[in-house]
């Protein structure tokens, strides 16, 4: 039955692929800057690029985002919709939400103040971003004591500069109070390119709003489909309204594999 939904969703034209990397084409790693693309996956998009639309979006910065996939011919979206490129951002003008610019400084002074307030927690890393960032603490000893205090640190001077904080998997995220978010860039994705047809594959909290956003091009009369890829720490909501759910950043790949063979 997925493949037969998948067939049906492909058979569109034009029609998009858009991926989220970490958890979803890349296995989570103890590090971002240690996470690869599982392997076969830039010939696969390379492959699916010559006969679909396809774009990576990312919570990670643009060129981050970017330079793990390093494939040129497709749309990069980073830091969760706020920024996009028709190709590789460093060979492609790189264009940004025109209402974030004004949380660029904010952002900048909550960041610093994480690297100053955290310096003394173990296995924190402070990764920044062209509006905000992320303060991941997958390698603290005590995950939970550290996610409580990046909380306890930072909310109220988020509160007071008017930034909003997020939380992923064993990250927070300093964002700026935009409704902006992954489902309204899958939403700017299909309409800018007049898709009549998409999938999203993803499988984080900050997939949540493209896969929900799935259900709404299709009442749009969109043909679209939602897989989510299934870790063990996967969100319940997640899976409930996936269309499609695959074992793991293997089985996306193996999914991936026969939709290029198949139906592209």
């Amino acid at each position: 039955m997925p493949l037969l939904n998948i067939q049906t969703v492909l058979s569109q034209r034009p029609r998009g692929l858009v991926f989220d990397i970490d958890g979803t084409l890349s296995p989570i790693a103890p590090t971002p800057e240690e996470a690869r693309l599982y392997p076969g996956v830039v010939t696969l998009l390379q492959q699916a690029s010559e006969r679909a639309n396809v774009a990576i979006m990312t919570g990670r910065a643009i060129d981050d985002g970017a330079r793990m996939v390093n494939v040129d011919g497709l749309t990069y979206i980073g830091n969760h919709g706020l920024e996009w490129s028709d190709g590789l951002p460093w060979l492609h003008p790189v264009h940004m939400v025109q209402e974030a610019l004004a949380y660029v400084e904010p952002g900048k002074q909550l960041l610093d103040l994480a690297e100053d307030g955290l310096a003394g927690v173990p296995g924190i890393i402070v990764q920044r971003k062209s509006v905000g960032g992320s303060i991941h603490y997958r390698l603290a000893p005590d995950p939970e004591e550290a996610r409580q205090r990046i909380l306890s640190l930072l909310e109220e001077p988020a509160r007071k500069v008017n930034m909003r904080l997020g939380e992923g998997k064993q990250v927070v995220e300093v964002k700026a109070p935009l409704a902006v978010n992954k489902g309204y860039a899958l939403r700017q994705f299909v309409q800018r390119l007049g898709l009549h047809a998409t999938i999203f594959a993803g499988d984080d909290r900050t997939d949540f709003d493209a896969v929900v956003e799935i259900s709404r091009l299709r009442k749009d009369g969109i043909a679209a489909l939602s897989i989510v890829v299934q870790h063990a720490d996967t969100l319940p909501e997640l899976l409930e309204h996936a269309d499609i759910v695959v074992q793991g950043v293997e089985g996306m790949v193996d999914l991936l594999r026969q939709m290029v063979a198949r139906h592209l």
